[in-house]
This record gives C-alpha cells, structure tokens and sequence, in this order.
C-alpha cells in the first residue's frame, strides 16, 4: 500500500536535517548502474539480462545480487572478476552521467531555509569527495560520508556511524535515497525516508517499496517539500537551528 507523503513526514516532529544517497540519488547515474551491470555479466560470459531483470533481483549486498542475476551462487573468482568488469564498464557509462535534473535546486532550496543537510553514499568515499566538489556541491553538506574498506553490506550502520558524528537527534532526520536498504536503514536508525524512484531507469522495481512503509517520489523537490510541510505542520514552538560545522569531508 502506497505510503502518503504529507502525512508521513508531518507524522513526527519539525525536520532539521536531510542525509542525502548519492548514486541514484543526487547523481543520476542509475541508467549507468544498469547498463553497467548488463555489460559486466556479457563480458564474464553470464547469461544476458534485461532492464526488467535488474530491476526484479536488485538487492544488497551486491554479490547476493549478482547470484540472483545468474541464477545461481558465485565462487569468490566469479566475483571479483564481475566487479572488475563492472567498473571498467561503469567508468565508460560515467561519461554521459549528470546529476539528477532538480538535484541543484532542491540541494539550494534547503539549505535556504537555514537547515542542514549532509551526504552518506556507500560509493568508496576517496572517489566520492572529488566527485562531489566537481560537481559544485560540497558547500551545501556539512558532512560528506563514503564508504571505507570492505564496509559494503548494508547501510544502516553507516547512517548510525553518521548521525553520532553530526550529533543528530534521529526523530528530527530525513533520510532520501533510492533503495530499499536506504529506507531499511532509516528505519533501523530510527529516521524517516523517503524514496526516490527514477522511473524506468530505478534500481530497484517499485513493487520493492511496498511493504516498507515509506513514501515514493518522482522528484528530489518533492521530498523537500514534505519536509517543508513538517516545518508547519508540527505542533512544537519555532528553535533555533543547530549549528553543524560546514563540509567535513571524513570516511570514519
């Protein structure tokens, strides 16, 4: 059952804070994502794949995900290699990449506001702060978060990791990302989220978000704008904004 957006977001208390995903996300690279991985399981000699199929076996973690896509469990050598030819292929699809079509302007819209908002991606956080400045973005974080090692699983420790380092109150927090294990852990984490789902080029089929409990949108600006609604909507006298230190580029 869909999930109203209004009333989810006005449900808690004033929203203060908006951790944003990157991939899929602010970057509108989900197209590249899918056919990266289609050209990744061509190049190992795997069985073909279509859009529809990387949408229906999306999951986390990754190498769970490449098992359904196949059909069957991968040693650790057909693993590493699909990764291999997945970056390889990623980094030519790259090219034509932008970011998400109201990305900027939503990202400007809120930090309008006084408000804060950070970054958390599980793309390797050494690739991801470069990727980012170019973009003209850093300024508008006050914390950019990528991922470090071998910490690929799943993203809910991560979040927590995160919000102890911003020294958020959870309640107050808006998650908005694009996959299931971005609303999983908001929920684990004891946030709201809300989903972005970019059509036919999503990761993930919407039918996923289904039991979740959280909202889906078809635009960046909508998930601001619900959290503008909580702004109004909450019955709490007006605070004063925390004050966060701006851009903190740190992985730990």
């Amino acid at each position: 059952m869909a999930t109203d957006l209004t009333d989810f977001i006005a449900a808690g208390p004033r929203v203060r804070h908006i951790v944003w995903d990157w991939n899929g996300t602010i970057l509108g690279d989900s197209g590249a994502l899918i056919a990266a991985t289609v050209d990744a399981l061509e190049a190992c000699g795997f069985p073909s794949i279509t859009r529809a199929d990387y949408q229906r076996h999306h999951c986390q973690p990754i190498p769970l995900f490449y098992e359904r896509l196949v059909g069957r469990a991968l040693d650790a050598r057909e693993q590493q290699r699909l990764d291999e030819c997945f970056r390889a292929a990623y980094a030519r699809h790259r090219r034509a990449v932008s970011l998400t079509a109201d990305a900027s302007v939503t990202l400007r819209r809120w930090a309008a506001t006084g408000a804060t908002q950070s970054l958390l991606s599980m793309y390797p956080h050494a690739e991801l702060v470069p990727l980012v400045s170019a973009a003209g973005l850093a300024s508008y974080f006050a914390r950019i978060d990528g991922s470090m090692g071998t910490e690929l699983a799943h993203k809910a420790p991560h979040l927590a990791r995160h919000l102890r380092h911003l020294g958020l109150e959870a309640r107050r927090v808006l998650l908005v990302g694009d996959s299931v294990d971005d609303a999983r852990a908001a929920r684990e984490c004891g946030v709201r989220c809300v989903i972005y789902h970019a059509g036919e080029d999503a990761l993930h089929a919407r039918g996923h978000f289904a039991d979740l409990g959280v909202p889906v949108v078809s635009s960046l600006r909508a998930a601001v704008d619900a959290a503008l609604v909580s702004a109004t909507a909450s019955r709490e006298h007006r605070q004063p904004h925390d004050h966060l230190p701006r851009t903190t580029e740190s992985g730990v």
